[in-house]
């Protein structure tokens, strides 16, 4: 399994709105270059499925089906329900603070046997390096005034 991870604050933001820039497909793909699309299939109590679509290494394109569960503003967790790769999961802390917000995200992902170990050689280094980037790009987005539409993105 390979794992990313970027904390940043966002001066002059609030929770509210750094929650909705993250579920917002248009400004997330801004930050995420992993990620091409996510498309609401659902609702659930404290979340939504969705089918995310993505390319690997910039190239590779693939669908996941993931569940998201929330406590608005403060946090947004992401699982694999259906797909390959084995292991998805990634998460998002939204702290408020004085002047801004702190926000930290975590992406592991896990390939199935007998591949797993292959791509956990050849695809770490790029896979952490694009968490960190992404998580500063959201900054520099936000702090440049992007925001997002949160829920409403999704028609909720």
């Amino acid at each position: 399994m390979i794992r990313g991870e970027g904390r940043v604050f966002i001066p002059g933001v609030t929770a509210d709105e750094v929650f909705d820039f993250v579920l917002d497909p248009a400004q997330y793909t801004k930050a995420d270059t992993k990620i091409v699309d996510v498309v609401k299939l659902g609702d659930i109590e404290d979340g939504m499925i969705a089918r995310e679509d993505g390319k690997f290494h910039g190239r590779f394109p693939g669908s996941v089906v993931t569940r998201y569960k929330w406590e608005r503003p403060h946090s947004i967790d992401v699982v694999l329900e259906h797909g390959i790769p084995n292991h998805m999961h990634a998460w998002f802390e939204i702290e408020e603070r004085d002047g801004g917000v702190d926000l930290h995200h975590v992406e592991e992902i896990g390939m199935p046997a007998p591949f797993g170990r292959l791509w956990d050689l050849g695809a770490a280094k790029w896979f952490a390096d694009s968490v960190r980037q992404e998580v500063s790009e959201i900054g520099r987005l936000m702090e440049s005034g992007e925001r997002g539409l949160g829920l409403k993105a999704h028609g909720g």
